[in-house]
């Protein structure tokens, strides 16, 4: 598995501090987010967070996320939540 550099928020610059702001802002209320984070003592590295290097892709791909897993479907959040689980756990991936 590749190894690649996050930027975790404490040591981010402005414009990329800006980007976790939206994406915390985006998540407020998720319980979902609000466990991970309370088990793991803070957030864990995300998807989006990959993109850490170049903040700009960091927020498209957030946004995208977001889109597929929150935004309007014929599936329930609770499906795409499956789905998701079932892809991580064939693929051997904690996320």
């Amino acid at each position: 598995m590749p190894w690649i550099k996050v930027i975790p928020e404490s040591e981010a610059g402005d414009e990329l501090k800006a980007v976790y702001r939206k994406i915390r802002e985006q998540r407020r209320g998720e319980k979902i987010n609000q466990d991970r984070e309370a088990s793991a003592g803070g957030p864990p590295v995300s998807p989006p967070m990959l993109h850490s290097l170049n903040p700009r892709a960091m927020w498209h791909t957030a946004e995208l996320m977001w889109e597929i897993m929150r935004g309007e479907s014929r599936l329930t959040t609770a499906q795409r939540e499956m789905i998701a689980t079932v892809t991580s756990a064939t693929l051997n991936c904690r996320f």
